[in-house]
């Protein structure tokens, strides 16, 4: 049941954040025009951010997912709909493109010198690793190697980010051209969203499970421990 649901999360995320707005910032006009309504191009724009800003609402107030990265998502989305609307520079949306993943990777890199490290959080998560069990199997020593090696892991996932922020940029600066409160602003916008999911987040994804990937062979080493033991879920 848990493995469902959270597949399910992934394809809403998919539908709502990525493929929904973008059909309706590149068709939206269109179908509008041919049921007989007349809707401008700020119109379109407003109703397409709408959708993944109401359900980033929902998930920050409702849901109360307040973690870092889900709060500039929607600040993200709401600059989006600020530049469109007030029909600001489209060198903005780049430098906005960029500046998010930029943001994440040093936020996350910075707080290794912090109490509270945030790297953990995504390469070693309690739904994730059996900590438990490999506590179990830690000396001291072994402890403070397997912290240092989360650390060491932290500087790839900012590299990766690093490299999200420069693949964003390029391809903000490529499709979005025109100027912004246009039908044609719109529509690249919309094709830079489609796009932006097989350029930046499937390959920031692998990058991801590499990463994590080398947390567990560091733990394996370790521990001595097999995946079985090491990861929870053949456990749920």
């Amino acid at each position: 049941m848990t493995s469902n649901k959270k597949k399910d999360n992934g394809l809403n995320n998919l539908l709502v954040n990525i493929i929904v707005p973008a059909l309706i910032l590149m068709k939206g006009a269109k179908l509008a025009s041919k049921i007989g309504l007349e809707l401008s191009s700020i119109h379109i724009l407003i109703i397409a951010l709408s959708l993944p800003f109401i359900y980033g609402l929902y998930d920050l107030i409702i849901k109360k997912e307040k973690n870092f990265i889900s709060v500039l998502g929607f600040v993200s989305i709401l600059l989006s709909g600020i530049v469109g609307v007030m029909q600001l520079s489209t060198d903005l949306i780049a430098i906005k493109e960029a500046a998010i993943p930029f943001i994440i990777g040093c936020v996350i890199y910075l707080s290794n010198y912090t109490k509270t490290p945030i790297a953990p959080k995504f390469l070693y998560h309690d739904d994730i690793f059996n900590k438990p069990a490999i506590n179990e199997h830690l000396g001291e020593n072994q402890q403070d190697e397997l912290n240092g090696n989360i650390k060491k892991a932290s500087f790839y996932l900012f590299l990766s980010f690093m490299l999200s922020a420069v693949l964003n940029y390029v391809l903000a600066k490529y499709f979005v051209q025109s100027p912004t409160g246009t039908e044609a602003f719109n529509d690249e916008l919309g094709k830079m969203t489609l796009y932006s999911y097989p350029i930046i987040v499937i390959p920031s994804m692998l990058i991801m499970f590499g990463i994590i990937r080398y947390v567990y062979v560091s733990i394996k080493k370790l521990t001595g421990l097999e995946s079985d033991d090491i990861f929870l879920f053949n456990k749920k």
